[in-house]
């Protein structure tokens, strides 16, 4: 793929605040700065719920659909769960058609689904929630007895409101309250998607502040909303775009390893590995252990680019993936030297042993230069104090939160 093509068309990402440099470059030895080939948005931290950055990212809770809200949410081994699915359907799909008959929209009202992206208040849905709990019923002597959900939401509601209280998930559930607007959804897709200042297409997407426990699902709500736009997007207005998904095995995983909340992204991204290519989206997966990435979208994968690789395990994934006419070629992976890498698939005639040229704007994930730094620097105090406190924070955003 060519540059100008990348330079229009990658949403990059970045689980570990590594590719910040790409929008924003360091100055070089002789005192140039090298041209920013990305523009950068971030998960908004806890640090950046008061006064959000403008590159800051929300998702609120009402763009998950129903499977991926509930698992975050429900616990399938609670006896009361299909009760506690139901009300949570109910109420939410109520609330969403309440909301499209304030908006006057009868044509989206007249065919929408418990799924669509549509706002409703959170804080709503707990009361309906609460209600039904704590709901009486006339009995046979007209004496209240509990009602049909009595006592069977509470643990729910705890796990709800236990997610919605802390900052760490503040991204989803305290967006900013122009995220309960009706035209919201249109316009945050549209700075993903269209390019911007500069003409920067590659959008570099960092993560790191997100909980690895819902992970899976932030990174699977991300791809489905855009693949899904695209799906639905008349065919001449569409644009080709890529997913780079780096260190795809802590969201990817094998199916048979993951969890509820692995699950959701796995389905949304095998979806798009699997027909993105008919509406423009592709993927390009990174990962130090494909043997820990699901096999199911590394099986669509048409071309490999693959680095020294020292397991067996890992080997063998790429060798079950490859013709046995290439099985030979695979034998010098333990042996690659850095930047050296295998160049394999439908991109190429014939498979190469290439050398990757060194970037030239350097990401933050470069190794350390152990042998001088072991013995040449002593432990900055102040910065470990600093540290400890962006720690207790859980952000690296300093100011004073919402």
């Amino acid at each position: 793929m060519a540059h100008e093509e990348l330079d229009r068309t990658g949403v990059v990402f970045d689980i570990h605040g590594e590719y910040a440099s790409l929008a924003n470059p360091p100055a070089r030895e002789d005192g140039t700065v090298p041209i920013p080939i990305s523009a950068q948005f971030k998960i908004a931290g806890p640090g950046d719920l008061a006064k959000p950055p403008g590159n800051a990212l929300f998702l609120p809770y009402w763009l998950l659909n129903r499977e991926e809200m509930l698992s975050m949410i429900l616990d399938r081994s609670d006896q009361n769960a299909p009760n506690q699915a139901a009300r949570f359907t109910t109420h939410v799909r109520e609330f969403k058609d309440t909301t499209l008959k304030d908006e006057k929209q009868e044509t989206v009202r007249a065919t929408f689904t418990v799924d669509s992206p549509v706002p409703y208040k959170l804080t709503d849905l707990l009361v309906k929630l609460r209600e039904d709990d704590t709901g009486m019923k006339p009995g046979a002597t007209k004496a209240e007895i509990k009602g049909d959900w009595n006592g069977k939401l509470t643990r729910f509601i705890s796990r709800l409101e236990a997610k919605a209280e802390d900052r760490r998930y503040g991204f989803m559930f305290k967006p900013p309250e122009a995220a309960l607007k009706y035209d919201w959804l249109a316009k945050q897709v549209a700075r993903l998607l269209a390019p911007g200042e500069g003409k920067h297409g590659i959008k570099v997407v960092d993560f790191s502040e997100v909980p690895s426990d819902v992970l899976p699902v932030v990174t699977g709500v991300v791809a489905r909303l855009l693949y899904d736009v695209q799906f639905w997007m008349q065919l001449e207005k569409r644009t080709p775009f890529v997913f780079v998904c780096d260190e795809a095995h802590l969201y990817l995983p094998v199916r048979a390893d993951a969890d509820a909340v692995e699950k959701q992204a796995l389905y949304s991204f095998e979806r798009i590995a699997k027909e993105g290519r008919k509406y423009g989206v592709s993927l390009l997966v990174v990962s130090q252990r494909p043997s820990d990435v699901s096999q199911t979208i590394l099986s669509q994968c048409n071309n490999f680019l693959i680095l020294r690789l020292t397991n067996d395990q890992d080997q063998n994934v790429v060798r079950r993936l490859m013709p046995d006419s290439l099985a030979g070629v695979l034998d010098g992976l333990p042996l690659l030297d850095t930047g050296e890498a295998l160049l394999l698939g439908d991109a190429i005639l014939l498979p190469a042993r290439i050398k990757l040229k060194f970037p030239t704007i350097e990401p933050l994930s470069q190794t350390r230069n152990f042998w001088q730094e072991w013995g040449g620097k002593d432990p900055d105090s102040a910065a470990v104090a600093a540290a400890v406190e962006t720690l207790r924070r859980q952000s690296r955003t300093a100011g004073t939160l919402a």
